[in-house]
């Protein structure tokens, strides 16, 4: 089966993905007798010219080409798609082009061009995929995850397969030699890791203090200690704690009780929760939970030049209105008097 010419990759399950592209990459190399010259652009920063000159001139050092080009759903408007549509039609000998996106299509153009036989989406794992492919991760490193733990990691991480594999391995060298991963582990490899300054910045959301947690959170993200999704992910995590208190709390458990179950134990945990609870009464933090889930989708189809903004809306939603906002709202407005 010859390879292909030109492929169209979608979808935010992008472990499934790199492993499609890394088949081709093995195969272009068989094919070729030897690997491609690769290149990797982005379509916000590859004009339409210098993408069509890179796929026609020929390959100087190798005996094929492949080309991947991120973020392809920017392609847009009939000067960018026709030539791009129409070398989709004539591809160059010896070239492979993979466009790429993690939303769910391209523009129309582009993908008449390709036709269906050559676009693939790959959707988003189920939560029974996620569990599956978690528990199996650990069975294979000859460990057991509990339930517990297992929902906390989720909670954590990404939703795709590559996240989620490279957070069991690091779970797995955290953890050691024991053969057990249990909710207090999870906590623990948190707070040591990328948690910490999320935790942070939740500490003072919590305690209604926008400016400072504004501020705070500027310089986690100028100190690039993680990735807007990663950020994010451990302020929801801190949030759905919340919800699990009052969730306790709704059954009749009393607050110091329902610290234990939660494994948290130190007074500043405990104090957090606290203040946390009385500021987001059970229906509000449930809404902002919800609000979580849809600001993380627009920070991964934002990329990382609309971090800021949207986790800055994240934090003003929470410490400042608490409740959700317009994910289009403009960031000169986060320190408006709550509404």
């Amino acid at each position: 089966m010859a390879v292909e010419s030109v492929l169209l990759l979608a979808g935010p399950e992008i472990g499934r993905r790199d492993r499609r592209i890394a088949e081709l990459r093995a195969r272009l190399a068989k094919e070729w007798g030897e690997a491609p010259e690769e290149h990797r652009r982005y379509a916000g920063d590859t004009p339409v010219e210098a993408l069509l000159d890179l796929l026609r001139n020929g390959s100087l050092f190798s005996p094929g080409k492949l080309v991947l080009v991120f973020d392809a759903e920017l392609f847009k408007g009939k000067a960018v798609t026709g030539p791009l549509a129409a070398y989709i039609k004539a591809p160059a000998e010896r070239t492979t082009l993979v466009l790429v996106t993690e939303t769910y299509g391209f523009d129309k153009a582009l993908e008449d061009a390709a036709g269906k036989d050559r676009k693939t989406v790959y959707w988003e794992l189920r939560d029974d995929e996620k569990e599956r492919l978690a528990r199996d991760w650990f069975r294979g490193a000859g460990l057991r995850i509990e339930d517990e733990a297992l929902d906390a990691l989720l909670s954590l991480v990404g939703s795709d397969s590559a996240t989620i594999e490279a957070e069991c391995g690091r779970i797995a060298e955290f953890l050691g030699a024991a053969g057990t991963v249990d909710a207090q582990t999870v906590e623990q490899y948190v707070a040591r890791t990328r948690g910490v300054d999320a935790f942070g910045v939740f500490d003072l959301m919590a305690r209604g203090d926008l400016p400072s947690a504004l501020e705070a959170l500027d310089a986690v993200l100028s100190g690039r200690e993680g990735s807007g999704p990663g950020i994010l992910a451990g302020l929801q995590w801190s949030m759905r704690r919340v919800s699990k208190m009052h969730a306790l709390m709704g059954e009749g458990v009393a607050f110091d009780e329902a610290c234990r179950r939660l494994r948290a134990t130190s007074r500043k945990q405990l104090s957090g929760l606290d203040a946390a609870r009385k500021r987001w009464p059970p229906a509000v933090c449930s809404e902002l939970v919800a609000f979580g889930t849809d600001v993380d989708l627009a920070l991964r189809s934002g990329g990382a030049a609309f971090e800021r903004h949207f986790l800055s809306l994240y934090v003003y939603a929470c410490a400042g209105k608490r409740a959700p906002v317009e994910l289009a709202r403009k960031p000169d407005s986060f320190l408006d008097p709550p509404g």
